[in-house]
């Protein structure tokens, strides 16, 4: 996310998005992780499932920034060949600098056998739900897990179109933007420390899911997602012995067309994932807790090289860190949870869709999806607490042996 214009000799990241000044402080406190908050991230860790001969998570300290330059937008020299942590939070403010990413020499170098890391971190937070007349706070912790691929790529099925134009631009389907560390789950806990809620993180927006309703939690207490092909993109996992399908959108203005399939984009495209069942591959990995301040998370610069088409932003730029996952409007978590509470074939949500979210104009409606996602998710939830008889079927997801 962010864009760039040489032309204008101007340099933007997605964490120059108005109101994020509001949202983080300028000076990062450190909130250290409690040892209650590290076992609670080891014991729902999830487990990931990865679509055969893909491209391999990893260590962001370890198997990316040694491959990476420190360039200046101004003139895209090189700055620095050897990049490290050290030098990386000297920089992360700094405006100009973005990171380049040597994707072929990585390719050539990288160990398939290195265990990748998924980053852990815990947020708390009252959140407000709308209940009758009334405003219900409910004390939440959020469990995030962010995973990190050296590049993110299209969808894996595409239109005609689609692959009329990328043909014509001879641009990379695979390395489509350097850096992808914005794949990540949140596992929502209640005041009890039980799980009842999933966030994921999905092209640009987040779908967020009640557990006993959307999605069953697994006698290990430990919930699968697949990583779609190309695009890594997180799913709830499935038990089929076939690929799965999904509607992809690339922001939320479009969710109308995820959630019923009506009024398709021009260019419009699927994600492929895939079950152990189907030929999945179940990813072991290493649970690490980088302080909250850490620029993996802070930093403002790119943290791949910005790439534009014809003068334009598209979507290629490399992200800033993963702190700049959504808009400010959505931060903190309670408030993604809410937004985010859209599901397919649902009248409801669909009407408040159409209310909220104009494509022509471009105008999204937020504090109407807070206030309809908001109610309706804690309706929901204290329906299943009072009736844990309605919650759906034992979980028929597959088992895995990934750490």
């Amino acid at each position: 996310m962010g864009c760039a214009n040489k032309q204008q000799q101007q340099y933007n990241t997605f964490a120059d998005f108005p109101g994020f000044d509001r949202v983080y402080p300028a000076t990062c406190r450190e909130q250290a992780l409690t040892p209650k908050h590290q076992a609670l991230l080891e014991a729902y860790r999830p487990r990931f499932i990865l679509a055969p001969d893909s491209t391999p998570a990893v260590d962001f300290y370890r198997d990316y920034l040694p491959y990476a330059r420190l360039r200046h937008f101004s003139d895209s020299s090189v700055r620095i060949n050897h990049v490290d942590r050290a030098l990386l939070q000297k920089v992360q403010y700094i405006p100009g600098y973005y990171l380049d990413f040597d994707y072929q020499r990585f390719k050539r170098e990288y160990d398939s056998d290195q265990i990748p890391s998924v980053y852990g971190r815990v947020y708390t937070e009252a959140v407000s739900f709308p209940s009758g007349s009334e405003t219900v706070n409910r004390r939440l912790t959020f469990l995030k897990y962010n995973l990190t691929f050296p590049v993110s790529g299209l969808p894996a099925s595409m239109n005609w179109l689609s692959h009329l134009l990328l043909g014509l631009s001879f641009m990379d389907k695979v390395d489509w933007h350097e850096l992808d560390h914005f794949v990540a789950v949140d596992v929502v806990l209640d005041e009890h420390d039980k799980p009842i809620a999933v966030i994921l993180a999905q092209h640009n927006h987040h779908r967020s899911y009640l557990l006993g309703k959307h999605m069953q939690l697994p006698p290990d207490k430990r919930l699968r997602f697949e990583v779609a092909r190309r695009s890594n993109e997180l799913y709830p996992a499935a038990a089929s012995t076939k690929t799965s399908r999904h509607r992809t959108i690339r922001w939320t203005l479009y969710m109308k067309y995820l959630l019923t399939g009506n009024d398709p984009p021009y260019f419009r495209a699927d994600d492929i994932t895939y079950s152990i069942q189907a030929g999945g591959v179940a990813m072991d990995y290493d649970l690490t807790f980088p302080s909250n301040c850490d620029p993996y998370y802070t930093a403002k610069i790119m943290l791949g090289e910005p790439r534009s088409f014809l003068g334009m932003y598209i979507g290629r730029d490399g992200p800033p860190g993963a702190d700049y996952y959504t808009i400010p409007e959505l931060v903190p978590q309670g408030r993604l949870l809410k937004s985010a509470y859209l599901h397919e074939n649902d009248k409801d949500d669909i009407a408040i869709v159409e209310k909220a979210l104009n494509v022509s104009t471009g105008h999204m409606n937020l504090p109407l999806l807070l206030e309809h996602g908001g109610r309706k998710f804690y309706r929901q939830w204290q329906m299943l607490a009072s009736h844990p008889a309605l919650a759906g079927p034992p979980s028929t997801m597959e088992k895995t042996d990934s750490k």
